[in-house]
């Protein structure tokens, strides 16, 4: 069925050439036999697994339902173009590896040409993937095309381990990686879709109009440094795992303002979002965030001016939602020496058990406020909370904490003091 398509795909033009003279010679009143060319169509080239050691441009041969096959997981080092309309299938565990520096890596489809990845067996998780290790060119782009059928295996062997489809190798202290990624569709994977689990905010990354679905995992694994630059503009359901996944590697946001936008599908937090110096993190309105046990949420200032902020701004109509993963128990909020003015509205906080690995505090509340941090709470209902709704632990610890129209639902106690 898929060579089926791609020949329909490649010939459109020759196709309706033929079925026009079918329909021109059909009216004729010549009964004489009519010989109909008919395309001869070739094979796939194979390409050798030291192919791409050079500069290399990949072009579109519309008399090759398939273009190129890769047999191997191949070191991609020259730059590399692929232009549209260009199908390319991988062997079992194939795969490229890029490691091509400043040198450009660009796969660039059209919506009616797009570039199309796939294994040369159409089953889940068939080819190895891509995995850009040294990507640095700012002008490296994947644009309308179609990876299916990756994430055979890892992508490293060896700590830190990259998977999915398509993966991006963080680095420290180094010449930052750069992707841009518009209107692909990155599907049928054998773990997960996309792997920026380790990237930094240095990193010159992008994505828009994406479509992750069909993964054996979750569609998306990525730094909390780094969760910005995914957006509503994509889907990510249709997967194993229905959750964003926001991991522990790069837990901080400094130096940054961003926002976390409603997506599709919840957001999964494994473990500690630290907002320090400089940091400012809005979560939007409608946003579902559900937290794994141990994690939490800390606006948490280490010098001054304590320079930061969380804004948490959901709607009467979409509140933002924050739950625990599995309905068992997450961390909280943990607010410490913030004198930008924080925020919690149209909110909805359950399950926050208050325990905070940070300092070691447990079993203290849903809102954890030291040195009089500037909060303020309204439209927003805490429920289902094991201990304290809001727990103060230094003196006067609710002297800048504002509160209106705010309810207690099945709480074992509104406010506390260490």
């Amino acid at each position: 069925m898929k060579t089926i398509f791609y020949y329909m795909h490649k010939n459109f033009v020759f196709t309706i050439f033929i079925t026009a003279l079918i329909m021109f010679t059909s009216c004729s009143s010549d009964d004489a036999d009519i010989f109909v060319p008919t395309e001869e169509l070739l094979p796939p080239i194979a390409l050798d697994c030291d192919f791409f050691e050079v500069d290399r441009v990949l072009e579109n041969d519309p008399q090759r339902p398939v273009d190129y096959i890769i047999s191997c997981y191949a070191n991609v080092q020259g730059s590399l173009e692929i232009r549209p309309g260009v199908v390319i299938e991988f062997e079992n565990h194939a795969g490229l590896y890029v490691n091509l520096n400043s040198q450009l890596f660009e796969i660039k489809g059209t919506v009616s040409e797009p570039v199309i990845l796939s294994g040369t067996s159409k089953q889940n998780g068939y080819w190895r993937g891509i995995f850009l290790t040294e990507a640095h060119n700012t002008n490296n782009l994947i644009e309308h095309t179609i990876i299916e059928y990756a994430g055979s295996q890892n992508l490293t062997s060896t700590s830190p381990i990259y998977e999915g489809s398509l993966a991006i190798r963080g680095v420290s202290g180094t010449t930052p990686q750069a992707l841009t990624l518009n209107h692909v569709a990155i599907k049928d994977g054998g773990s997960v879709g996309l792997d920026y689990h380790r990237l930094e905010r240095n990193a010159a990354v992008s994505t828009s109009n994406l479509t992750i679905t069909g993964h054996a995992d979750v569609p998306v694994k990525v730094s909390a440094e780094m969760a910005h630059v995914f957006n509503s503009t994509s889907t990510y359901s249709g997967n194993a795992l229905d959750f964003f996944n926001i991991t522990t590697s790069h837990y901080e946001i400094a130096d940054q303002t961003v926002s976390w936008e409603k997506l599709d599908v919840p957001y999964l937090v494994d473990g500690r979002v630290h907002i320090k110096e400089n940091g400012h993190l809005t979560i939007e309105a409608g946003v579902e965030m559900q937290l794994k046990s141990g994690a939490y949420i800390q606006p948490y200032g280490l010098l001054p001016p304590y320079n930061l902020s969380l804004q948490i701004l959901g709607t009467a109509e979409a509140p933002v939602h924050l739950k625990a993963y599995n309905g068992t128990n997450w961390g909280g909020i943990q607010f410490g020496f913030t004198q930008e003015n924080n925020r919690i509205e149209h909110a909805i906080i359950e399950h926050a058990k208050g325990d905070f690995s940070s300092g070691n505090e447990l079993n203290t509340g849903a809102i954890f406020m030291h040195a009089r941090p500037k909060l303020t709470v309204s439209n927003t209902i805490f429920k289902d909370l094991p201990n304290c709704a809001f727990y103060g632990s230094s003196t006067d610890p609710f002297e800048n904490l504002t509160t209106a129209n705010v309810l207690f639902e099945n709480v074992a106690q509104e406010y506390c003091e260490e």
